[in-house]
């Protein structure tokens, strides 16, 4: 199999590491707006060869990962759909599906989406590591344009790399990772954005430590990144901001009541320690 990488980021550049490393003599050819990035890659043994046009790196490849940010992917795919070879599969890593799936049928690309859960808020080349994917779970969402035993491909592709395959409806996908992921980074940010603009942050700054620290690393993640993810999952992500709200609301209602308070944190912890029991890879040694 050849591959083709488009976008040689954290998620790009570690795939390719990661690929290579579990095959060395695969051959990925890889291409990213920022030359620089190409020739780090290149450099790290995370492709073979640099493309200098999308169309260029996708011409040969049984199998191309769109690795770029959602922003980018539906140009990217207007640019490679008259140089996908005949029974070529392409798939990409976005946190959306259902409008990047929409995006592929329009430029009439044999795609089945993918979304890799494993990241971090550093972003680039530089950061990426080989076992970036080991034990994650690694979301499929074929759709009935998908080409046959294309889901099946980018399953390989992702236990190649160590991580989990689950297939998921597009749809279904959106949903989940609304919750669990987009969320989470919308709340960090509106945090840092609430104690930044109070008048005496420069004091309550001093006395920030770990906790903080901790609530809010998400919101140093990409702000392209981030706006990308939230206008294409808006359905999704809209809701549970207010239904977050709402949460918010009712304890701030309650904050006089102790009973009613200690039951709020007491059912957010036994909540979050069962889901931490309930899987493996947050189990500490001994």
């Amino acid at each position: 199999m050849r591959l083709a990488i488009l976008g040689l980021g954290l998620i790009g550049g570690s795939l390719g590491l990661a690929l290579r490393a579990a095959q060395p003599t695969l051959e990925i050819v890889g291409w990213d707006r920022d030359w620089a990035s190409c020739g780090l890659a290149l450099e790290r043994g995370a492709i073979t060869l640099a493309a200098v046009t999308p169309a260029e790196a996708v011409a040969t490849a049984d199998l191309v990962v769109l690795a770029t940010p959602i922003g980018v992917v539906r140009e990217l795919l207007a640019a490679i759909a008259p140089a996908v070879r005949a029974g070529a599969v392409v798939t990409d890593v976005a946190s959306t599906k259902a409008q990047v799936i929409a995006w592929a049928a329009e430029a009439g690309v044999p795609f089945v989406g993918g979304h890799p859960m494993a990241g971090s808020e550093k972003t680039g080349m530089t950061h990426a590591r080989v076992n970036l994917f080991r034990g994650a779970t690694w979301c499929v969402t074929p759709d009935g344009a998908s080409p046959p035993g294309g889901a099946e491909t980018v399953e390989e592709v992702a236990r190649l790399v160590g991580a989990r395959p689950l297939r998921l409806e597009p749809a279904e996908h959106d949903a989940y990772v609304a919750a669990i992921s987009h969320l989470p980074f919308a709340t960090a940010a509106a945090l840092v954005a609430l104690t930044t603009a109070d008048p005496r942050w420069p004091s309550m700054a001093e006395l920030a430590a770990t906790g903080y620290r901790d609530v809010t690393r998400l919101a140093s993640g990409s702000p392209t990144m981030y706006r990308d993810i939230s206008t294409t999952n808006a359905g999704a992500i809209a809701p549970l901001l207010r239904g977050l709200a709402a949460r918010l609301t009712t304890l701030a209602d309650e904050l006089d009541d102790p009973a009613k308070v200690e039951a709020f944190f007491k059912g957010a912890r036994e909540a979050r320690e069962a889901w931490l029991a309930s899987h493996e890879r947050f189990r500490l040694p001994g």
